[in-house]
């Protein structure tokens, strides 16, 4: 892994955790910036860009290995699916922010976080320009090829893309 990446992933580790820790209780419960989830909710869904590394990360592998219109099939079927994914998604902050306390969502994330560093050294040098092709309308971070370097950095921008939701 690049060392700027290991750098972004820890940084932004530490920024997640922190934010958690200066939200009070009420500021967890309050509305955010998003007028459809409360803060606690805005929270899961920023962590969950880093859920999905152990997902997204062999299917980067796995599709750089085949031919690129594999992967721009798989692009075009999850963009048909877009109106789905949306509601699951909606439905998943909500679920993750009503479910999770603060301390459970704080663990969950350093887990994920520990896992996909983990992953990240079994990663040869040369894999780490493998990519695919990605559904942009599911999110506007994605850009249509993603490298696998790119798949590690998404969670760090959408971490950042969201900080501005939180209402104090």
């Amino acid at each position: 892994m690049d060392p700027s990446l290991h750098d972004e992933l820890v940084a932004a580790r530490l920024a997640f955790q922190l934010l958690l820790a200066s939200l009070s209780d009420e500021d967890l419960a309050r509305k955010s910036h998003n007028p459809a989830w409360t803060n606690k909710q805005i929270l899961f869904h920023m962590a969950l860009g880093f859920f999905l590394l152990p997902i997204l990360c062999p299917l980067a592998l796995l599709f750089g290995r085949l031919p690129p219109v594999c992967s721009q099939a798989f692009a075009r079927l999850l963009n048909s699916l877009t109106r789905p994914f949306n509601a699951i998604n909606a439905l998943g902050a909500y679920i993750g922010g009503y479910v999770l306390t603060r301390a459970g969502l704080g663990k969950i994330f350093d887990v994920v976080y520990a896992l996909s560093l983990q992953l990240a050294k079994y990663i040869p040098a040369r894999e780490w320009k493998r990519g695919m092709f990605y559904p942009t309308r599911w999110e506007p971070l994605f850009n249509s090829y993603m490298t696998l370097e790119d798949v590690y950095r998404f969670p760090v921008r959408h971490f950042y893309s969201h900080v501005s939701q939180i209402a104090r």
